[in-house]
C-alpha cells in the first residue's frame, strides 16, 4: 500500500515540477531574446510606459537602452491620440 502511494505522490510531483518549470521558461523566454527596437516599440504602441528596467531585472540583462527608447518613441507615435 505504501509503495502504490509514494509512487504516485512522486509522480504528481514531478508532473508539478514539469508544469513549474515549462512555466516559468515561457514567461521570459520571449522577450529576453527579442530584438531591443521591437520590444521598445511593440511597448510604446501598447501605450506602456518604457520597461527597459523591468526587463533587465528579469532578464538578467538590460537590453540595448538605445535601441530600446528608439523603437518605444517610434512605437508611441504610432499610438493614435484621442479626440479633444
Amino acid at each position: 500500500m505504501h509503495a502504490a502511494h509514494d509512487a504516485c505522490v512522486r509522480t504528481l510531483i514531478a508532473a508539478l515540477g514539469c508544469v513549474l518549470v515549462a512555466g516559468c521558461a515561457g514567461w521570459s523566454s520571449v522577450d529576453c531574446t527579442a530584438d531591443a527596437y521591437a520590444l521598445g516599440e511593440r511597448d510604446g504602441r501598447l501605450g506602456a510606459t518604457p520597461q527597459a528596467e523591468f526587463y533587465a531585472q528579469r532578464c538578467g540583462t538590460a537590453p540595448d537602452r538605445e535601441k530600446y527608447d528608439a523603437g518605444w518613441s517610434a512605437g508611441r507615435a504610432q499610438r493614435p491620440t484621442p479626440p479633444v
